[in-house]
């Protein structure tokens, strides 16, 4: 953006320059300061001009379209240049989303990243609810799409479906996830073919004593459950299907289907990774309990807690199934922030996109921790989408308050997000279908350029 598109200059654009640095999403700057955002730019030695656009506007509104993806890029821009106008309203600034193009172009990638990573080390050091004394954790994939663009198939490869034709892109997101408050702990993002185990695999160095690991049969092999107790935590999984639970030893007998037995690594496995030991001790268990909609229902389980006096088979199985916050969480940060499509086309900008929404969505969390932490509720008991609606309509009104009266207003912005309570609602059961078609058209199974040649043609 240039001088020429400011009315004065002088003072007035000093003036400006610092609206739009400290205008931007006033309501989450205590979890996410100017200095914190310069000393990520330092660390990658990255050197920036004294510009209006510079990186902290440019951070925020990044954070800014991943929390609020129903607008579009220049009216999220719009939108954050209100408090601006409100602050200099003497001064007219002309709105170039063209040169904020140029500013998130200019952003390293690794400033994104090393923010969202940063996030996570703070959730790591938050205060946790406990379960007799263990810490909840939770480990899951998902996918995430992308345009169909050369380049990102290319780098992030497509599902190999045999009944059907994959158009886009996906890529692959690993999550390690703190149950208690529905906060990421360390993620990993990348191409799709690795598959989930490799994905997922390096979030383990997180993971020590005084972990409950829970996670989906699909972890639930010999290797990857040494990999876990190697770290000193403890897991609790459903039985993968491979396992036939009829041709195990049984080492020691707790009750009825529930005993002790021996895995044993396979020779393919071990060849691979010849340092892992040949066994590993765990307990199978069958549970039986009701669902909140009244079915019965019978599950085996794969644990390394052997104690079973004090970790009851009912107990347990119950427990696992607060597994669900990961899908929940997965949930909003694909529905609720559109993050399940990626909108960038080039490979650079897609792991941007990507950092943002993951730092969006940790600074959502945080904030419902810190709220429930001081009015004594649970963090999963708040409303993630309308914590992100307190965030915006808050930051508006917080840009052009008075300094003094900001302490007051923060208090009520965490009161306010405190009482955004989740109804709860146990035996819903939804099927996957929708009632209402979109529109009575054909679907695209072409590039759009492709059919447009093809119309030219048919005119000429």
């Amino acid at each position: 953006m240039s001088g020429k598109q400011i009315v004065r200059t002088g003072a007035a654009l000093e003036q400006i320059r610092t609206a739009l640095q400290q205008a931007p999403l006033t309501a989450i700057r205590q979890e996410l300061s100017d200095q914190s955002i310069l000393d990520a730019c330092r660390a990658y030695k990255y050197v920036w001009r004294d510009r209006l656009l510079g990186p902290v506007f440019t951070v925020f509104h990044f954070i800014q379209q991943a929390l609020q993806r129903e607008f579009s890029f220049a009216a999220t821009w719009q939108q954050m240049s209100v408090p601006v106008a409100a602050a200099c309203p003497q001064y007219l600034l002309s709105v170039d989303p063209s040169a904020l193009t140029h500013a998130r172009g200019r952003l390293p990638r690794k400033v994104l990243e090393y923010l969202a990573r940063d996030s996570c080390r703070r959730v790591r050091e938050m205060v946790a609810s406990k379960w007799r004394g263990m810490r909840l954790v939770g480990l899951d994939t998902t996918t995430l799409s992308m345009p169909a663009e050369k380049s990102l198939f290319r780098h992030f490869g497509t599902h190999k479906a045999k009944a059907t034709t994959v158009r886009y892109p996906l890529a692959t997101m690993a999550s390690l996830l703190e149950i208690g408050s529905s906060a990421l702990l360390d993620y990993r993002f990348g191409p799709f073919d690795p598959g989930e185990i490799s994905t997922a695999g390096p979030l383990l160095t997180n993971l020590k004593k005084g972990h409950l690991l829970l996670a989906d049969r699909h972890f639930s092999n010999a290797p990857f459950m040494i990999r876990v107790a190697a770290t000193g935590a403890d897991f609790l999984m459903r039985k993968n299907a491979k396992l036939k639970v009829d041709r195990l030893p049984v080492v020691k007998r707790l009750g009825r289907n529930d005993f002790i037995t021996q895995l044993t690594i396979s020779q393919p496995v071990r060849k691979n990774y010849p340092d892992l030991p040949q066994t590993i001790r765990v307990r199978i268990f069958k549970a039986y309990w009701k669902s909140p909609d009244g079915r019965r229902v019978e599950e085996w389980f794969v644990t390394s807690l052997e104690d079973a006096r004090r970790f009851k088979k009912t107990t347990l199985a119950r427990l696992y199934h607060q597994r669900w916050r990961l899908e929940t969480s997965y949930l909003e940060f694909k529905q609720t922030f559109h993050a399940d499509v990626l909108r960038s086309k080039t490979l650079k900008n897609v792991y941007k996109e990507f950092a943002a929404h993951i730092l969006a969505y940790q600074i959502v969390r945080m904030l419902m921790a810190k709220a429930a932490a001081l009015h004594h509720r649970k963090p999963t008991q708040i409303s993630a989408v309308n914590t992100a609606r307190w965030i915006l309509g808050f930051s508006c009104a917080m840009a052009v308050l008075p300094v003094r009266s900001l302490g007051d207003v923060y208090a009520a912005f965490l009161e306010a997000i405190a009482s955004s309570l989740i109804d709860e609602r146990p035996g819903r059961m939804d099927p996957r279908a929708i009632a209402r078609e979109w529109k009575h058209y054909i679907r695209l199974r072409q590039p759009r350029q492709q059919w447009r040649n093809q119309q030219l043609r048919k005119v000429s």
